[in-house]
């Protein structure tokens, strides 16, 4: 292994070498707000080195390694670490050249000093670029590195941060006269320096990455993964069918794929997301998101090419259903009758998103869409059931693991008739399917917390919609929050001679489901807390629904009224979640 301190221009112009970025790789990510603050520096360093001239300004660590493809002719180097910003510099020296007013006198000299770094030309006069990109930032960025000062690039804005921020220094770059131009090359050349580390051929890269990682670097397991599949000329070519096109295609996918969810209590990108539930689901094993690429490593490196190429279509099958599933923004407006909407829903605003490796899994082996429809209202009820009744969720993983293995072992029974088999089959508490009796306890007595109350609430109100309105009108949670009808502080406005006792069950009771609501605005403290006979006035202006409004007209609200709510909600929840 090589270490030395030198000018990042080295990098670019000596002699034939050229950088190769691996497919571990990221795409380029920088954003404008990156390249301002590089400007800055450019700025500052050539302000300062007058007044300082051996002042130089460092950049951080580039590691390379001798790539296998090397030829007497040319230097190939694998760009280990440092492509974001050794591509950021290339835009800037690029920008810089292309600004140059090329009807001077010598100017053409100064357009070549500059421009010249950026490539070499081989013994067959065929030109090079010094950095070649993987397949995502290619195309853009060799558009870059071939344009003249007269290409703008205006259709392209947008679509690629590379000629995004090649335009950000073009911009910054066009007013200046060439002597400004050859100031600026000077110290973009000689005042940036980078800690350039050569690895040997024998040394590991993975590992070199790995240390990365562990300095808080992060790469994500599909980065990781991809280099340790992709590592040999077979997979190499199976590259653009199983993972090029399905993950990179175009920005729309990446940032797809890049969008993070929340995958228990963390966060994590769709893509770490779907390659856990593979994983999981192919293994029939908890699966740490953790050490997900350990976990992958171990699983891949007994299997032949063969086998691989098999996995990466099973993972491509599995990807085009992923993609399938409502998330975000289309899960803002629902419908009772969108079964599938109102099930992401559900798992989303109940945090059981350890239910997705099954789902997947369902959706794989189950291509009949009414069949798909039918397990997802199973599990609808099968969740909410158990939330209501407040049964713990803490075997959620390993539930969801056995239910995947009785699927995979169902014979000749359908998806959906092996599921019900499976979830009516358990009688133990962690697992078992809440009773009609259980759920009518619950409502009566169990106190939720506000957005799992809301999450209910919200779903009979989308039903008594259905019902009325024949389920033409979308309702969205987000315009709801959970209103308590007897107030927590009732004392002061809702007078009542009580007992200890009686007030200890007013307490409690007005917690329940049957004194909760939801109303499209937030209330103060006064209206809040106000007396029954205004405060009905004030439900009913700020809740439509029929969730609210049927009970409004009471010229009482108190614990009979409360317990005679519960059950009207009982009797609507066990329509919708079925048993």
């Amino acid at each position: 292994m090589d270490i030395v301190k030198e000018p990042i221009i080295n990098l670019f112009s000596t002699g034939k070498n050229q950088y190769i970025i691996p497919f571990f790789q990221r795409p380029y990510v920088w954003k404008i707000e990156d390249c301002e603050n590089l400007y800055e520096d450019f700025i500052q360093t050539l302000e300062t080195s007058n007044k300082n001239p051996l002042k130089e300004h460092f950049i951080g660590t580039v590691i390379t390694k001798p790539n296998p493809a090397s030829r007497a002719s040319s230097a190939k180097f694998d760009l280990i670490d440092g492509q974001q910003r050794l591509t950021t510099f290339a835009l800037a020296i690029k920008a810089l050249a292309n600004s140059v007013d090329t009807s001077q006198e010598n100017a053409q000299h100064l357009y070549n000093n500059i421009n010249n770094a950026l490539s070499y030309i081989d013994s067959f006069g065929k030109q090079h670029f010094r950095i070649v990109h993987n397949r995502i930032d290619s195309s853009y960025f060799n558009k870059v590195m071939a344009s003249d000062a007269d290409t703008i690039f205006d259709e392209e804005e947008g679509r690629s941060k590379i000629i995004d921020n090649y335009r950000f220094f073009a911009k910054n770059f066009k007013s200046l006269s060439n002597f400004e131009i050859d100031e600026f090359n000077e110290v973009i050349q000689g005042k940036f320096s980078a800690i350039s580390m050569v690895l040997d051929a024998h040394d590991d890269e993975q590992e070199i990455f790995d240390t990365i990682n562990s300095l808080g670097v992060k790469l994500t397991t599909s980065e990781l993964l991809k280099n340790f599949v992709f590592n040999n000329d077979y997979t190499k070519d199976l590259y653009k069918e199983f993972w090029e096109d399905v993950f990179e295609s175009d920005e729309e996918t990446i940032k797809f794929w890049n969008t993070k969810k929340t995958a228990g209590r963390v966060y994590r990108e769709n893509i770490d997301v779907l390659l856990y539930c593979f994983l999981l689901i192919e293994t029939q094993k908890d699966v740490s998101l953790e050490h997900l690429f350990k976990d992958y490593k171990s699983w891949l490196s007994i299997k032949s090419d063969k086998e691989k190429e098999n996995f990466l279509k099973k993972l491509k099958s599995y990807a085009e259903v992923y993609t399938t599933f409502p998330t975000g923004t289309e899960l803002n407006n629902l419908n009772f009758s969108d079964y599938e909407k109102r099930f992401f829903h559900v798992i989303e605003n109940l945090n059981i998103t350890t239910i997705f490796p099954l789902v997947l899994f369902i959706y794989d082996q189950e291509k009949n869409n009414q069949e798909r429809l039918n397990c997802l209202q199973l599990l609808e009820s099968y969740l909410v059931r158990r939330n209501i009744a407040k049964l713990t969720t803490k075997n959620y993983n390993n539930l969801f693991i056995s239910i995947i293995k009785g699927l995979a072992d169902r014979e000749e029974k359908s998806v959906f008739e092996s599921l019900k088999e499976t979830v009516y089959g358990y009688k133990d508490e962690t697992n078992r399917f809440p009773s009609d009796e259980d759920l009518e306890t619950a409502f009566a007595n169990n106190v939720l917390s506000n957005q799992h109350a809301k999450e209910t609430l919200f779903t009979i109100a989308l039903y008594q919609i259905n019902t009325v309105l024949h389920d033409v009108t979308a309702l969205s949670s987000n315009s709801f929050s959970v209103e308590h009808m007897m107030p927590k502080q009732w004392q002061a406005n809702w007078n009542k001679v009580m007992t200890p006792e009686e007030k200890n069950i007013r307490n409690q009771k007005l917690l329940t489901l049957g004194n909760l609501t939801i109303i499209t605005k937030n209330l103060n403290s006064k209206l809040r807390n106000s007396s029954w006979s205004i405060k009905r006035n004030v439900l009913q202006e700020n809740s439509a629904i029929p969730l609210t409004t049927k009970y409004t007209s009471l010229d009482q609200w108190d614990e009979a009224s409360i317990a005679q709510r519960a059950t009207d909600l009982y009797d609507i929840a066990v329509k919708i979640w079925k048993k």
